[in-house]
C-alpha cells in the first residue's frame, strides 16, 4: 500500500470521525429545554433556576425555559416523570430530599432509584437551630438541659411535618430523652417571624434570609444541622461535631427520566456543570445563602441512595408517614 494511498484513507478517516462528532452534535438539543421547578415563581430555587438556566441556554444554543409545578412541598413537580418523554427536552429541578426522603412520609407516583437519572447538583441547602439571644439558655447544651428540666415548654418550629429538620429535631429528642412541642410552618419567612413573635422558643430552619436578623443580633445560631459548617456562620458547630451521627442534608438536583439516552444525559451534565461556573450562578447562590458545592450526577445518585436508607430507618422509629402506627 503506497504512502499516499494511507494517508488519503487517514484523512478520510478523520472527516469522517469529525462529521460524526458534530452530527452527534448537532442532534441533540434541536429545539427549546424545559425545566420543571418543584417551587413557586420567586422562589429560593425558582430564583437560582433561572439565572442557571440563562447560563445554560448559551451552551446548548437553545432557549431553557422554567416552567413552575409548585405543590406538597415541591414533590408535585416530581409526579410529572410518568408524562414526559425521556428525551432529554425535559428536565426536573427539586431538592434530593424529595427523592430520597418523601417516598418514607407518602405514596408517590414513583421510585427514586428507578425513575429518574441523575445530572448534577449545584448547591447545599443548609439547616440550622437557632432562638433568640434573650432565651434562658446560653447555647445548645444549655438548651438541652433547659428542656429536660422543663417537659413541653419549649416549642420548636420547622417546614412541616415530616421534613429533614423535624426529622433531625426529633432525633435529638429521642437521643437526649426530650420533650418538646413540634409548631410546623410553611417556610423559612413563617418561621422567622414565629421566632421573633415569640410563637416558638427555637427554629430548626433552612437558613436564608434571616441573616439580617442574626447579624442584627435579634437572631442568634446555636447549632449548625449539616454535615458541614455554614460559610457565613463558621463558628458555628455542627451537629456532627457534637457527638451525634444523624444530621440533615438535602441538595438542589437535577435529574431527568431514567430512559433518556445516555448520551442525551452527558450531554446535559457536562451543559450544567459548565453552567454552575457562571460568575452569576454563584452571585445568586450566595445572595440566598446556600453552600456553592457542584457535584456530578453519581456523586448525586450515592448521596439519595444513602440519606433514602438513613432516613427510612429513622422514620421506621419514629413511627411516621408510611410506617404509622
Amino acid at each position: 500500500m503506497s504512502g499516499v494511498y494511507r494517508v488519503g484513507i487517514i484523512i478520510v478517516t478523520t472527516v469522517f470521525s469529525l462529521m460524526g462528532t458534530n452530527i452527534m452534535g448537532a442532534e441533540f438539543p434541536k429545539k427549546p429545554v424545559q425545566v420543571l421547578v418543584g417551587w413557586p415563581v420567586g422562589s429560593q430555587n425558582d430564583s437560582i433556576d433561572r439565572v442557571i438556566a440563562k447560563s445554560l441556554q448559551k451552551i446548548i444554543n437553545q432557549p431553557v425555559i422554567i416552567q413552575n409545578v409548585p405543590g406538597t412541598g415541591g414533590s408535585l413537580v416530581l409526579g410529572r416523570i410518568k408524562t414526559e418523554k425521556p428525551d432529554g427536552y425535559t428536565l426536573f429541578q427539586t431538592g434530593t430530599n424529595l427523592y430520597s426522603q418523601t417516598p418514607h412520609l407518602r405514596a408517590v407516583p414513583f421510585d427514586p432509584l428507578k425513575d429518574f437519572a441523575y445530572l448534577a447538583s449545584h448547591a447545599r441547602f443548609q439547616h440550622v437551630l437557632e432562638d433568640r439571644p434573650d432565651s434562658p439558655w446560653k447555647n445548645f447544651e444549655e438548651l438541652i438541659q433547659y428542656v429536660k428540666k422543663n417537659p413541653k415548654k419549649v416549642r420548636y418550629s420547622s417546614s412541616g411535618i415530616g421534613g429533614g429538620q423535624h426529622i433531625m429535631m426529633e432525633y435529638l429528642a429521642l437521643q437526649e430523652n426530650l420533650q418538646w412541642i413540634h409548631v410546623p410552618y410553611n417556610g423559612n419567612q413563617e418561621q422567622t417571624f414565629a421566632l421573633l413573635g415569640r410563637h416558638v422558643e427555637v427554629n430548626s430552619i433552612t437558613f436564608g434570609l434571616e441573616i439580617e436578623h442574626i447579624r442584627a443580633g435579634r437572631i442568634r445560631p446555636l447549632l449548625c444541622l449539616n454535615y458541614k459548617r455554614m460559610p457565613l456562620l463558621p463558628d458555628v458547630p455542627t451537629v456532627l461535631e457534637k457527638g451525634y451521627d444523624f444530621h440533615c442534608i438535602s441538595s438542589a438536583c437535577w435529574s431527568v427520566p431514567a430512559q433518556t439516552p445516555k448520551d442525551i444525559q452527558e450531554i446535559l451534565e457536562r451543559a450544567l456543570l459548565q453552567s454552575f461556573k457562571d460568575p452569576t450562578v454563584l452571585e445568586v447562590i450566595n445572595q440566598w445563602n446556600m453552600a456553592f458545592d457542584p457535584v456530578d450526577g453519581e456523586t448525586v445518585f450515592k448521596m439519595i441512595v444513602e440519606d433514602k436508607k438513613r432516613f427510612g430507618e429513622f422514620a421506621q422509629k419514629l413511627g411516621i408517614g408510611i410506617y404509622k402506627k
